[in-house]
């Protein structure tokens, strides 16, 4: 199988690293990725700005490149340019360090890579170790996209529609196919410099019951869930056709 990985941790990242060495034996790897951190930067793509790369040592994959933009840029480049005359069967975008679970989706780089390249017609996976301090769960969340790789690519998945995977914080219990659940976190912002700020802030209301990736995620499941780029609200659509029939 010819895989594209991609992240928004960099290219040099653990997470990318171990997902790399455990398909590389068995499939077509090819990484395409941020040269540096770019957790956070959701789906933006560099459409006022030309993209600089640089071509890496292949390390074992068919191709390493390190790109001067988002991980929608990566993908784009790669389906578009890198691999355009051989296109690839599956893309991952992973293994995150730290959670993708609830709102963090909306934000994630790593989600959107994976949305991005179901936007350009290929199957895609995000996958997250939900903490990053859990450096064996790297390993384990390689080995469960490995273990799981053929019914992941022979998934029937709606147009524009992803999956998002998050590992836990421990060996995983068992898997649980759950929606986007929901937790918001206490932003605020504090002076690091003069007219410097810096974001920051604490997750708040996490749910602990219910059946959503927040709370399954830390009952120790790794979390499958589809992610789709219809944003339409299709029951306030059906009351607005109401509301202005004329």
């Amino acid at each position: 199988m010819r895989i594209l990985l991609t992240n928004d941790d960099g290219i040099e990242s653990v997470g990318l690293r171990a997902l790399s060495e455990r398909l590389g034996a068995g499939h077509e790897i090819y990484v395409i990725a941020p040269a540096t951190q770019r957790s956070a930067a959701g789906h933006g793509i560099s459409v006022h700005s030309p993209l600089s790369y640089g071509v890496l040592d292949p390390g074992g994959c068919r191709m390493r490149i390190a790109v001067d933009g988002t991980p929608a840029d990566c993908v784009k480049l790669a389906v578009l340019y890198f691999m355009k005359d051989r296109l690839p069967d599956l893309v991952i975008a992973g293994i995150n360090e730290g959670s993708n679970v609830g709102s963090d989706v909306i934000y994630s780089g790593t989600v959107s890579a994976a949305l991005e390249g179901a936007y350009m017609g290929v199957r895609s996976i995000a996958v997250s170790n939900s903490d990053r301090a859990f450096l064996d769960g790297y390993a384990f969340a390689a080995d469960f996209i490995a273990d799981n790789l053929n019914v992941f690519s022979s998934l029937h998945m709606p147009d524009y529609t992803a999956l998002n995977i998050n590992y836990p914080g421990e060996k995983h219990r068992g898997s649980a196919i759950v929606p986007v659940g929901r937790n918001r976190y206490s932003d605020s912002f504090r002076e690091v410099g003069a007219n410097v700020l810096q974001i920051g802030g604490q997750p708040l209301d996490e749910e602990t019951d219910g059946e959503t990736d927040v709370s399954q995620v830390r009952r120790g499941f790794v979390t499958i869930s589809p992610v789709t780029l219809d944003m339409n609200d299709y029951a306030l659509l059906s009351r607005l056709k109401g509301e202005f029939s004329t």
